[in-house]
């Protein structure tokens, strides 16, 4: 991931761990004569430390107390330095890699198609976004930590080969079954991480459902019913968060026991098998000692990867799942909106979600007149939003054609069209923020007097009288303001689309009489200007109509004008 991330940052970073394995070795065999000196002894160097040594005299240091000391002490400065630019540097690439998993994320969703988002989970994906990246976040400062550890257990392993092959060998063959003997614990892990995604999903779901249901909860007094929800949902998170530091909690203390082991038997191999100086044994000492919380800490770093590669799994599902079901670019140049002037055509049109047994439309026909009202009635699930979806180009025909002013609606120009398209819905949807930022969502360059003129068109002119005016907070998802006040706020919004074709999806059901009056005086406004499809069953509202079309189960019962059409029904 690093590496396709940014190739140049990733050899920057190892070339920072290459310089401070290097450092860390020449400083560790660095003591070799400098305990000779501290003794006042001349033992012999040989080997790697003969080259230490000689190249120090070549750059002018002397071989005394004196030099050596300096020497180590400059060589630590240097990789102190170099440590803190690591350090730096790799946290820095991280936090963008991060950045990067979730903005594609995000992107991948922004991106599917319509049909795609309505079969998935909400909570699942916010729970990714949020949690399982920064999971996935974690896994990679593991992964940078093991990198670290790799390569500085390797400049050890170096400097201790060339003090010693025979007793680094046997070394290495120890820490080689010690690993092995942890497999199980590895496979632990990774099963541990799977259990504990699932956790998560719960736990977000719980919390998302809770507050988005919270008014039905307080009416029905289900609190404490919610409340023992959440404390069981939680209490099988911590669960596994537990075992999960139980897990590495027991590799440790096994860890612990088995090095000391180790330890002592290879020391005893040193002393009775091998002719080592007292300076050299010191040094593999202090090396082997070294190494001993490296291996340790590279086993708990194992363990949180593995533990977090079902998160990693998660998110390469979500990015297949919706790079198999995208649309658009959002960088790409969508070009200018599909004009409406003449009509909007479906011949043939069939529509199945993939969720369902039977087609939500079959074999529907319709003309919408451009610049006219379209009312559309039927009872529930007769396929009404499914039409409204198919007309916006959110949902694409099974079978059949949608046509607009005799240009074939498709994946080429779909975007473009939905430029020309204003939307809705009952349940209006406001982001937590001020009216102004709410209504820039339309048109983020529009001026203070265009804002002002939507607001009189929608017949929005209570916000003129709002002690902060424009500037007013409408709460989470519009909760401070009226259901009526929400409409019109909506409704102004949609007139700074600019479109040719507005659709109302039972948009004054939910209203009171007064309200909707206020809603169809501003239809009455559009009309001959703007195409206005209007989809409920509020007679008031869709008796004004040019034309009426009723649906019944996915198919066209009737189509004409209002009076003929209510006549024979």
């Amino acid at each position: 991931m690093m590496w396709r991330f940014s190739r140049s940052r990733s050899l920057f970073f190892a070339s920072l761990l290459f310089l401070s394995s290097i450092t860390q070795g020449i400083g560790i065999i660095l003591l070799v004569p400098l305990l000779g000196a501290l003794q006042q002894s001349q033992a012999e160097a040989t080997g790697i430390v003969e080259v230490i040594v000689k190249g120090l005299s070549f750059v002018g240091i002397p071989i005394t107390l004196v030099g050596l000391l300096s020497a180590f002490l400059a060589l630590n400065i240097v990789r102190a330095l170099i440590s803190y630019s690591q350090t730096i540097v790799s946290e820095r690439f991280r936090l963008e890699l991060l950045d990067d998993l979730r903005t594609r994320s995000f992107d991948a969703i922004l991106e599917a198609r319509w049909e795609w988002l309505t079969a998935q989970k909400k909570s699942d994906m916010s729970n990714l976004l949020v949690n399982e990246i920064n999971r996935l976040g974690s896994a990679l400062l593991f992964s940078v930590r093991f990198i670290i550890s790799a390569f500085s257990i390797t400049a050890y392993i170096l400097v201790a080969f060339s003090l010693s092959f025979p007793l680094t060998l046997a070394a290495l063959a120890l820490g080689a079954g010690l690993f092995f003997a942890m497999r199980r614990q590895h496979s632990l892990a990774h099963d541990q991480g799977k259990r504990l995604s699932v956790a998560n999903r719960k736990v977000q779901q719980t919390v998302e459902e809770g507050l988005a249901g919270i008014k039905l909860i307080k009416i029905l007094r289900s609190e404490g019913r919610q409340s023992q929800l959440m404390i069981k949902i939680r209490s099988a998170l911590r669960h596994r968060t537990l075992q999960f530091a139980q897990l590495n909690a027991a590799m440790t203390f096994i860890f612990q026991i088995l090095v000391s082991l180790f330890m002592v038997m290879l020391l005893y191999i040193g002393v009775t098998s091998f002719d080592l100086s007292l300076p050299t044994l010191l040094i593999l000492v202090l090396i082997f000692s070294r190494l001993s919380p490296q291996i340790r800490e590279m086993q708990s770093q194992i363990n949180n990867i593995l533990h977090s590669d079902a998160v990693l799994e998660n998110y390469h599902n979500l990015m297949r799942a919706a790079g198999g079901e995208r649309e658009e670019t959002l960088s790409q140049n969508l070009g200018d909106k599909i004009s409406f002037n003449k009509s909007l055509k479906l011949s043939g049109v069939s529509f199945s979600y993939k969720t369902r047994g039977q087609p939500s439309l079959s074999d529907m026909t319709i003309e919408i007149p451009s610049r006219k009202t379209t009312a559309i009635m039927g009872t529930s699930g007769s396929g009404k939003s499914t039409l409204a979806d198919l007309i916006m180009g959110l949902l694409t025909p099974d079978t059949g054609t949608i046509e607009i002013d005799g240009i074939l609606l498709d994946e080429t120009n779909r975007l473009n069209w939905r430029k020309s398209v204003a939307y809705m819905p009952q349940d209006v949807f406001l982001f937590h923020d001020t009216i102004r930022s709410n209504l820039l969502w339309a048109d983020g360059n529009a001026t203070d007097d265009e804002l002002k003129s939507a607001l009189k068109f929608a017949s929005a002119d209570f916000v003129f009288d709002l002690p902060e005016g424009l500037e007013t907070i409408v709460g989470d998802a519009g909760q401070r303001l009226s259901g009526g006040e929400k409409q019109r706020i909506a409704l102004a919004r949609a007139m700074l689309q600019r479109p040719d074709l507005i659709i109302l999806d039972e948009a004054t059901s939910a209203l009171d009489l007064e309200n909707e009056a206020r809603i169809r005086d501003t239809l009455d406004k559009l009309h001959d200007n703007i195409t206005v499809v209007v989809i409920g069953h509020r007679l008031p509202t869709l008796e004004h109509s040019d034309q009426l079309i009723i649906l019944e189960k996915g198919q066209v019962k009737a189509a004409g004008k209002w009076t003929d059409v209510m006549k024979s029904s």
